[in-house]
């Protein structure tokens, strides 16, 4: 883990949809699929990013605006410089037969996660789903894979519905291994649910309000359990999970109180 702020040009922006673009970056750091860095923009402020992929000379972050912080990130162009600080946290295992299910952006650090399987040679299956084609990242990569299935809920893409309908199909179709999850909280929690039922491990990736990176702060705790989301996390395995009480509930924001609700914006 590197806490040092490293300042860096941006090498290339890829525009998936309106709102939604990649950033190439410096190989500066080395991280694992589910880990995050945080990214600061002079002037402005500092938030956390999964990273959704990695290439030869460069790290990938795919941003979709969701508020003042990801707005302006999606205005930067190739050398425009921004601070980079990490790896934080706990990522994904590496496990053969594994099925990969992202809700939106949440497909980002999925991505990285195939990638790394792919090089290890363990086989995987991917379900990607989306409100509609335009919150989906890298659906022509998506499209041309054909262990992915894509879900969109108003069947601009893919099969019509969530991604969850796709779910006991593919937990049927080989031996019990691991869930990898990441997207919004309740779907999150469909998948932990559905994973107990067919008796496979799941590991989920949550988000929360974060600041340090570093477990200092104690922004990021976890109610009942008081696990650190930044450090212990952002991918829990169910062991992890049990003890939490605060599923389900809004997010706290900066001021560590819970608004009524929805988790804060970026």
């Amino acid at each position: 883990m590197a806490d040092t702020m490293q300042t860096v040009p941006i090498l290339e922006v890829i525009a998936h949809h309106a709102g939604l673009k990649s950033f190439l970056l410096p190989p500066v750091l080395e991280a694992e699929p589910g880990q995050f860095v945080t990214v600061w923009l002079p002037g402005v402020d500092e938030k956390p990013f999964a990273l959704s992929g990695r290439r030869p000379h460069a790290l990938e972050i795919t941003v979709k605006a969701v508020g003042p912080f990801t707005r302006r990130l999606l205005e930067a162009r190739p050398g425009d410089r921004v601070g980079l600080r990490g790896p934080f946290g706990r990522g994904f295992s590496l496990t053969g037969g594994a099925v990969l299910v992202g809700g939106g952006i949440g497909n980002a650090p999925l991505r990285f996660l195939a990638q790394r399987l792919d090089e290890a040679g363990l086989p995987f299956s991917w379900l990607a789903g989306a409100r509609q084609a335009a919150d989906l990242p890298f659906e022509a990569y998506l499209q041309r894979d054909p262990r992915v299935r894509i879900f969109t809920d108003d069947g601009s893409a893919g099969t019509a519905g969530p991604v969850t309908v796709g779910l006991a199909t593919a937990l049927a179709s080989g031996p019990a291994a691991v869930v990898c999850g990441a997207g919004p909280e309740p779907m999150l929690l469909a998948l932990r649910e559905a994973a107990r039922r067919a008796g496979w491990r799941a590991e989920l990736s949550f988000e929360r309000y974060m600041k340090c990176g570093i477990g200092l702060c104690g922004q990021c705790c976890l109610d009942g359990s008081g696990l650190r989301l930044c450090v212990e996390g952002p991918v829990l395995d169910e062991a992890a999970m049990q003890g939490v009480t605060e599923w389900g509930l809004p997010h706290r924001g900066p001021s560590g109180r819970r608004p009524s609700a929805g988790p804060p914006s970026r």
